[in-house]
């Protein structure tokens, strides 16, 4: 297939790329093919074959211009089935529409006015913890501390849910199926062998069903009872969003998926961009100084801003979108080609696979130059548009729907907490990241002393 593309090298017979790719870092690996023999490539695994492009214009292509040619590839999401359900991560086609509709009104202007005042809680109970960090001069591992801090806001801001419950109930949950699904992308037989992972895999999986469908079905019927009731989260408003149509086994079931996405995606990724942009600020006290100028301005006294005011917290958005361009943790998508398609001359074969490797875009010194160095102000109003080399969060019909929800909390908690404390990084901190897992985390713990500013 598409023989015209370049092969990427260090391919061997029988098992193509595979070696290579775990020796490390897989999108590392690629990212380095891509750079000797890119954008456009071509590489082997034993049962499928795949084109790796950090172009631009293939990117577009896949993402908007073609974009009905080119389906998600479930294959290679297949572990997070479980974890995910068929909400709008892994869904397709009609249901894919359907829930992009619904959940848009979820995430609609009126919802993201209530995240502030819910970030606003969650980062004070963690400026709580934080002092007593301070009093007794302990070291606060940053990954940790954000994955409650994130759980918590997600969890009040679609379920209500108090931070006792959120503590109690969800990283218990959530954290070792997220670990055991990203073992099976690498180690698939794990979901079939007789080993205690999979067995608390799969308990851990329906404590997590049954615990959402109690939620759902106790608000379901406190919605039919008073059907005037205001919405107060986002729960809520994807009931009222279905309340057109009859309640059904398969409607609790849309429900149920579309929150297990919501809690996996609105905290992981957001917990991973907050560690991330913590410790690069660290390293650059003339941003963390700048950024907490902008956060005296904007936090005055105990009064939360006003939304407007929220979102023009720039300073702080353009270092969570230099720390996510840096340190990519997605770093790659992939897409299945329908129908036959063409990448300038090259050809794209129906049923082929593609791979979009955002890391290597990200990274690509022709698109941004010293990419290696941390330089918020890219981002900032008078730098030149980024709309296909910057795409954490895609773009097009399919650009993650909680974007705007993820970086006005992001924003909110790094400003509030860098106003109110410093961080002092502890010098075994590096910049590696985690070789498999998704999103990519630190490979070790990124930790910090802190201590209260006046």
């Amino acid at each position: 297939m598409a023989r015209e593309i370049p092969l990427a090298p260090q391919h061997l017979p029988i098992v193509g790329h595979m070696a290579r790719l775990v020796t490390g870092a897989p999108w590392d690996v690629m990212e380095a093919w891509l750079r000797e023999r890119g954008p456009t490539l071509r590489f082997k695994i034993p049962g499928a074959t795949y084109i790796a492009s950090s172009d631009p214009e293939v990117v577009r292509q896949v993402l908007l211009g073609n974009a009905d040619n080119y389906v998600k590839d479930i294959r290679s999401m297949a572990p997070f089935l479980g974890l995910l359900g068929n909400g709008l991560l892994t869904s397709d086609g009609p249901l894919w529409k359907r829930q992009r509709a619904t959940l848009a009104k979820a995430f609609r202007i009126d919802a993201l006015r209530n995240v502030a005042d819910v970030t606003r809680r969650a980062v004070d109970r963690s400026s709580e913890s934080l002092a007593d960090h301070a009093r007794r001069g302990t070291v606060v591992d940053v990954g940790a501390l954000f994955r409650r801090l994130t759980l918590q806001v997600i969890a009040e801001a679609t379920l209500s849910m108090t931070p006792e419950e959120s503590d109690e109930v969800l990283p218990r949950l959530y954290e070792p199926l997220v670990a055991e699904a990203n073992r099976r992308v690498w180690l698939p037989l794990r979901a079939h062998l007789p080993i205690p992972a999979r067995f608390h895999y799969d308990r851990s999986l329906r404590e997590l069903d049954l615990f959402l469908r109690a939620k759902i079905d106790a608000r379901q019927r406190q919605r039919q009872a008073e059907p005037d009731r205001p919405a107060v989260d986002m729960l809520d408003m994807l009931l009222v969003s279905l309340a057109h149509e009859p309640w059904t086994a398969e409607t609790a079931t849309l429900v149920s998926d579309e929150l297990k996405t919501m809690l996996f995606a609105g905290h992981d990724t957001s917990s991973a961009m907050l560690t991330w942009t913590l410790h690069s600020l660290t390293r650059h006290p003339d941003c963390l100084a700048r950024l907490r100028d902008a956060a005296d301005e904007a936090f005055r006294g105990d009064a939360m801003p006003d939304y407007e005011t929220l979102k023009r917290l720039d300073y702080a958005g353009a270092c969570l979108k230099e720390a996510l361009r840096i340190f990519n943790i997605v770093p790659i998508v992939t897409r299945k080609a329908v129908a036959d398609d063409h990448f300038g001359d090259y050809l794209v074969p129906a049923g082929c696979l593609v791979m979009l490797h955002l890391q290597a875009l990200h990274r690509d010194p022709q698109q941004w130059p010293e990419p290696d160095a941390f330089r918020p102000e890219r981002f900032l109003g008078d730098a030149p548009g980024q709309a296909w080399r910057w795409l954490p969060f895609l773009n097009g019909p399919r650009s993650c729907v909680g974007q705007h929800f993820s970086l006005l909390e992001a924003k909110i908690v790094l400003s509030l907490l860098t106003q109110r404390f410093d961080f002092i990084p502890e010098p075994g901190n590096r910049d590696t990241r985690h070789r498999f897992n998704v999103p990519v985390g630190p490979a070790g713990k990124i930790g910090v002393r802190v201590r209260r500013r006046t």
